[in-house]
């Protein structure tokens, strides 16, 4: 009897053991097929971000890429910028892909920089020093063969239109009633070349006897059209038919000469540039027109 219990007893716990074992191998099954629906997921996300990230790279690589415009560099006499303006806006309008750049300035100053290679992107230079011009062909900064004569300009005698004591050009020198008008020399070519004639008038005694300085050629109008002073000297260019003002004479040739406007090309700049073809259009008929709606003689 003890012997059949003890042999139930081993029968037992031997089905224990394998319903054990089965179990963990089913566990066992479940977690490696767990595994792997892992791997595969990770692997299908993996393949996908590949995917997006090579049809991003194309969708970049088609896109076209915008073009750039291409710059043209003026260097211009101060006195230009209001016909220059004009002209600039005009061609750009007519010219699309080209943008012109301008720096304006006194002429000495503008030279000056050129030569000592503070201004190296320069295109095109249009000023009125022909001692300047000399120096930049002997730098080789222009190209001598495109350097030309383009404008003239002069220095007048202007008052105020309701002015009627200025009459004459002698009527501003040794009066004590009559205050006179010019440009800061160091930054206007007008106020330059009327300094240049008061202190050649000056050696013959004829002095005038109060000289203000205006900041700038609008200024001075301003101040000569409303009375603040009774005359001035400007540029011939400086005056308009709307300012007030009207002209006494020019400055008097045997002291002062015209000047002339020259128009100059870089030694760099190639046929068929943009450079090259705003040279041309300052030339063109359409330009010389506007040129002569400012005053300028061509």
């Amino acid at each position: 009897m003890i012997r059949k219990n003890v042999l139930g007893w081993a029968l037992l716990l031997s089905l224990c053991v394998i319903l054990a074992a089965c179990s963990n191998n089913d566990e066992s099954s479940d977690n490696e097929s767990e595994i792997d629906e892992t791997q595969e997921t990770e692997e299908s996300t993996e393949e996908e971000a590949e995917d997006a990230a090579e049809e991003a790279d194309q969708s970049v690589e088609e896109e076209p890429v915008a073009e750039e415009d291409e710059v043209v560099h003026i260097t211009a006499e101060q006195s230009l910028e209001d016909v220059m303006d004009e002209l600039i806006a005009l061609f750009e309008e007519n010219n699309e892909g080209i943008k012109v750049d301008v720096q304006y300035g006194h002429t000495e100053k503008l030279t000056e920089d050129l030569i000592e290679g503070n201004d190296r992107d320069m295109d095109i230079y249009f000023s009125s020093d022909d001692a300047g011009y000399e120096s930049l062909v002997e730098a080789g900064i222009l190209n001598q063969l495109a350097t030309k004569y383009l404008l003239i300009n002069e220095l007048v005698l202007v008052t105020g239109t309701d002015n009627e004591d200025i009459n004459r050009y002698n009527d501003i020198f040794n009066n004590d009633d009559v205050s006179l008008t010019i440009v800061d020399p160091e930054h206007s070519l007008s106020g330059t070349y009327a300094e240049e004639l008061l202190n050649q008038e000056e050696e013959k005694n004829l002095n005038a006897d109060s000289i203000e300085t205006a900041a700038d050629a609008e200024t001075a109008a301003k101040d000569i059209a409303q009375g603040d002073t009774d005359a001035g000297f400007l540029l011939r260019t400086d005056i308009s038919d709307d300012d007030g003002l009207r002209i006494i004479s020019r400055a008097p040739r045997s002291i002062l000469e015209p000047f002339v406007y020259g128009l100059g090309l870089s030694d760099s700049v190639e046929d068929g540039s943009a450079a090259r073809a705003f040279y041309d259009y300052l030339q063109s008929s359409e330009a010389l027109e506007i040129f002569t709606n400012y005053g300028y003689i061509v």
